[in-house]
């Protein structure tokens, strides 16, 4: 995904600066938080960028290879995220008829070979389970077009995309105004009317989550480019006042932050080390904003710019701040599995406890945290002797009848408890 966005820098804009998009990117708090998730909505993402970038090198080069590639994103991209994969679809769509792309045979071929991956597991599933399993990708459909747990206003995007891509927010909104007034067709198709399509088809799905905009970020970064240029270069009124919020506003505004954060009168419940690290990289980064007004050449503003981002979003990565995703419960795993002795021992999961979503979800973070996995238990009584195991059925009686014991009850584990069989 970050070399598509740099060889797009390079169609789009020119060779100069095109290491700055992807950089962009990799310094945006949605692309950097999911990056760092085993899911496949990163994977989904990246062959929607093959499509966009492919579709753009066909009209450029009419290369036949990517031709071929501009058909085959949309298979594997099914197979990812099956009908999600219609929005983007749908939005680079009016740029394939008025090209003539959908309507080359090579762009079929590619097409037809993209689903091939899925109309093999499809196959698998259906004679290994049945078709009640596999039409269960419709019914999930069915589930998250009506009103569920996941529903939003139509303006969620408006607020939630700005917050997930801050500090780059203002740059982004000026490139992609700027984009709406290119001579460039493919400049202005790609950078504004695509996000936008998408934005738009998002917003009327009943079900809206801050990751369902991955797929439009290498665009976005690209705008943010446009507009980080554009802003630097002009000396308008606006891009005055644009320039002395972003790189004044916002680093002594962040600076004060840290200094209350720091204070007795702070109200934040924060550990040590995190206040430390938060703390550090706010500094550093509005350290590095404030220091663009001392320069007069674009490229050491450039420079600048993205040294605060990327600072701050260094130390919160390898810090473990934003990847250590379940620091309390992995230490708390961490304590039982020394105090324990549960090095080479597998600890057993009782299914039948498996009751609700909660359940489900906690269990998957616990066990994962554990250095074996039992095959699982229907019931408690088949827990044999000197036997650990993960419960929550309260109806147990821990008593010396039984000899049931309880290892660990922590509200960190909950509804799940860690019981031993000790005779």
């Amino acid at each position: 995904m970050l070399f598509f966005t740099y060889d797009l820098h390079k169609i789009l804009f020119d060779k100069k600066y095109s290491i700055v998009s992807p950089i962009i990117l990799s310094t945006t708090f949605l692309w950097i938080n999911y990056s760092h998730l085993a899911t496949q909505d990163m994977i989904f993402s990246s062959f929607i960028t093959l499509g966009l970038y492919s579709s753009i090198k066909f009209q450029k080069d009419r290369k036949k290879i990517f031709l071929l590639t501009s058909g085959l994103w949309i298979g594997f991209a099914f197979m990812m995220k099956t009908y999600l994969t219609i929005i983007p679809f749908l939005a680079i769509l009016p740029f394939l008829i008025s090209t003539k792309i959908l309507f080359k045979k090579l762009f079929w071929v590619g097409c037809i070979i993209g689903f091939i991956p899925f109309l093999i597991w499809s196959f698998k599933i259906i004679g290994n389970y049945d078709f009640s399993i596999y039409s269960g990708l419709y019914k999930k459909l069915i589930s998250l077009s009506e009103e569920n747990t996941f529903s939003n206003p139509i303006s969620y995007y408006l607020w939630n995309i700005p917050i997930n891509i801050f500090p780059w927010s203002a740059f982004a909104f000026i490139g992609i105004l700027s984009s709406l007034k290119s001579k460039n067709f493919i400049e202005r198709y790609f950078l504004f009317f695509f996000p936008l399509i998408n934005i738009l088809l998002l917003s009327l799905f009943s079900t809206k989550t801050p990751y369902y905009p991955l797929p439009i970020l290498s665009l976005i970064s690209l705008n943010t480019y446009k507009g980080l240029v554009n802003t630097l270069n002009n000396k308008t009124v606006i891009s005055k006042l644009i320039k002395n919020f972003n790189f004044y506003f916002i680093p002594i505004f962040l600076i004060i932050l840290v200094f209350y954060l720091n204070s007795n009168f702070s109200k934040f419940i924060i550990n040590s080390n995190d206040k430390l690290l938060i703390s550090s990289g706010i500094i550093l980064f509005s350290t590095a904003w404030l220091c663009i007004g001392f320069f007069k050449s674009i490229r050491n503003k450039i420079i600048f710019a993205l040294l605060g981002p990327y600072l701050i979003t260094s130390i919160l990565v390898q810090s473990g701040t934003l990847s250590d995703r379940s620091k309390e419960l992995r230490i708390a795993a961490e304590n039982i599995i020394e105090a324990e002795n549960l090095n080479n021992k597998a600890v057993e999961v009782i299914k039948s406890d498996i009751n609700s979503t909660n359940a489900h979800s906690k269990i998957i973070k616990i066990s994962l945290l554990m250095p074996n996995i039992g095959n699982g238990l229907k019931d408690i009584s088949e827990l044999n002797l000197h036997q650990y195991a993960w419960v929550t059925n309260s109806n147990i009686k821990f008593n010396d009848k039984n000899k049931i014991k309880i290892i660990n009850d922590s509200k960190i584990f909950s509804p799940w408890k860690l019981v031993l069989r000790e005779n």
